[in-house]
């Protein structure tokens, strides 16, 4: 009997397609630091910000009830050698081939003049300091995260597959759910790695995802509490937006310069994880009510939703570096055609990629049989 959820398989591929829109009007904000920044557009920061609290964090969760199928038909062995093939690998090969022809499009934005070579020999040859200021992985920071998560989590998984205890998933209700946000919250003050990117919150989310939202009757709790759940959720999150997007825009990216007491910054970090579980666990109930379907367009590419998260920063960037000088009074068109070319270009490389077996292997598309999309 199979147990694949389409839904998550959708939920999923939304949220890699949601990162066309992110890194592509990320240019245009001032929300963080980017390859280059264009403007501080008060749009263009209310739209990144209102993704940016919650859906990276439903891919960690959606990857531990992934994980909770997966086992079921793979031992620890079998789990974790899918786990260097599809993400450790990719993530290496991403490093040395994709990576710095993003970063170079981004600085010859910024009046860089030399050649790609130096810029890729410069980075592999410093790649520790690369890696610590974050540029040497780029988005596939999620990639490394998840792979070191797995790794954690498994043998916590194992132990309580074998043990005689389990979790009375029955008393499992939205209200205690939302308890959560609690060791979320504090979770997320540690391993900061990256900044904002908490290994220890995202460590949580794929141990929730797999001990607790994996059981169908949770699920099913959540699809009938979906729109007082989703509601509370807009509701919080656009009282966030309108506050950090006004701020951030008038600031026009002046440094703080003063402390926020222990006590707000608590409350702060309450408030942004609350929002963040209300949007993982609202837009999971969505999901399973009106995303639970398949047609080829989804199976397609679904099947092919890690190699685009790899492929479409270089598009983006390299877009961003010709677009924005060609058309430099034109924002919305130049967004628009920033968007809609990169993602045809990252399917047409991706095409290219499955046709190489070598590259093929080391972005994690293996065989062609097994290039339909699979849950876990």
């Amino acid at each position: 009997m199979s147990v694949r959820k389409y839904y998550l398989d959708n939920l999923r591929l939304m949220v890699i397609l949601f990162l066309f829109p992110y890194h592509t009007l990320i240019i245009y904000s001032g929300v963080a630091d980017y390859y280059f920044n264009v403007a501080n557009n008060l749009v263009a920061n209310a739209l990144i910000l209102s993704l940016a609290p919650w859906f990276m964090q439903l891919l960690f969760t959606i990857a531990g009830i992934a994980t909770y199928y997966s086992l079921k038909r793979r031992n620890s062995t079998q789990y974790l050698k899918e786990r260097v093939s599809k993400l450790l690998i990719p993530t290496l090969a991403g490093v040395v081939l994709v990576i710095p022809v993003s970063i170079y499009f981004g600085i010859l934005y910024q009046g860089f003049d030399g050649s790609f070579l130096s810029v890729w020999w410069t980075m592999m040859s410093n790649w520790m300091e690369y890696l610590a200021n974050g540029l040497l992985l780029g988005p596939l920071w999620f990639l490394l995260y998840l792979f070191i998560i797995s790794i954690i989590a498994l043998p916590f998984i194992m132990k309580y597959k074998k043990s005689n205890w389990r979790i009375p998933l029955e008393k499992v209700t939205v209200p205690k759910l939302l308890l959560l946000v609690i060791p979320l919250a504090l979770g997320s003050y540690f391993l900061n790695i990256y900044p904002e990117k908490s290994l220890i919150q995202f460590l949580l989310l794929f141990i929730f995802g797999y001990f607790l939202l994996s059981d169908d009757g949770v699920q099913e709790r959540l699809e009938k509490s979906r729109w007082p759940l989703f509601i509370s959720f807009l509701v919080l999150l656009g009282i966030y937006v309108y506050i950090s997007a006004i701020s951030i825009t008038a600031s026009a990216g002046a440094a703080a310069t003063t402390s926020t007491p222990l006590a707000i910054d608590l409350l702060v970090k309450l408030l942004i994880n609350l929002i963040m579980w209300l949007g993982v666990l609202s837009v999971m109930g969505m999901g399973k009510h009106y995303l639970e379907f398949k047609n080829k367009s989804t199976m397609y590419l679904a099947g092919i939703s890690f190699p685009i998260y790899i492929f479409h920063i270089v598009w983006i960037n390299l877009l961003a570096n010709y677009i924005i000088g060609w058309i430099p009074d034109l924002m919305v068109v130049q967004v628009i055609l920033i968007m809609a070319l990169s993602f045809v270009l990252t399917l047409a490389n991706i095409e290219v990629v499955k046709r190489i077996k070598g590259l093929r292997s080391l972005f994690g598309l293996g065989t062609k049989k097994k290039q339909e999309t699979r849950m876990e």
